[in-house]
């Protein structure tokens, strides 16, 4: 009688990415794009002739003054066969800021900011094996920070001998990240990898002025008004240690 065949294991095996790991990533924040649109929202008189308009004409920029980042991070991955499947939360500091300007012939500035501190994600990964010391893969999830918002001007009008500047901000602390990057395993429990990620925090602020030209009539007022989101491209470079 002949022996049976011996049963095949149809189980995932975990191999030599499945664990805990930490580390460490550094890199650059940027947005090579104008990133914010002013627009002056005139309560009580229409803004085409008004003399706002022709105080400012179309005299708007803004710009993004990029940064370092860097922080660390700890995640989890699980091996099956060429796929890697894990979850990765990281904590950033950085310093970026939008601005936004607007400048009168009387002559006068009005600049707007927008300044974001630290970045935290908790994300997804999905990855595959190009070899077996190489993952490919993408990432995306919940991205969230501080963004802080703030108005300066030099205009009388606009601060008189009370505070005629009232801001106000539509903050939202939470948004998305997304993107995807390399990792290759150099000794059996250290990995090296460089990452991109584009993360969108969305929020708006809008600061409203009255007095002089800002006054339209009484009780009027005008809003300076930034409504494009706050969002940014990420590059790093990490290090991690993973625990078999």
């Amino acid at each position: 009688m002949m022996d049976s065949a011996p049963m095949m294991d149809v189980m995932p095996v975990a191999s030599g990415w499945t664990g805990l790991y930490v580390g460490v990533q550094g890199g650059g924040a940027f947005n090579p794009e104008d990133p914010d649109n002013v627009t002056l929202s005139p309560n009580g008189f229409a803004f085409q002739g008004s003399a706002i308009q022709r105080a400012f004409g179309s005299n708007f920029d803004s710009n993004f003054d990029s940064s370092f980042i860097g922080g660390a991070h700890i995640g989890y991955d699980y091996q099956i066969d060429q796929i890697v499947l894990g979850v990765i939360a990281d904590l950033n500091a950085l310093d970026v800021t939008r601005s936004s300007n607007a400048d009168s012939n009387t002559p006068a500035f009005y600049r707007t900011n927008r300044n974001l501190d630290y970045l935290g994600t908790v994300r997804a990964r999905a990855g595959y094996l190009v070899t077996p010391s190489a993952l490919a893969y993408a990432t995306g999830g919940l991205a969230y920070g501080e963004v802080d918002y703030s108005f300066s001007t030099n205009s009388p009008a606009a601060l008189g001998n009370n505070p005629r500047a009232i801001v106000s901000e539509d903050e939202d602390d939470f948004g998305y990240t997304v993107g995807g990057g390399m990792e290759v395993k150099f000794t059996e429990n250290m990995s090296f990898g460089a990452e991109y990620l584009y993360t969108n925090l969305g929020g708006s602020g809008s600061t409203r002025l009255s007095g002089g030209p800002f006054a339209g009539g009484v009780n009027g007022s005008t809003d300076f008004d930034v409504n494009d989101d706050f969002d940014f491209h990420t590059v790093t470079a990490k290090i991690s240690y993973k625990f078999n």
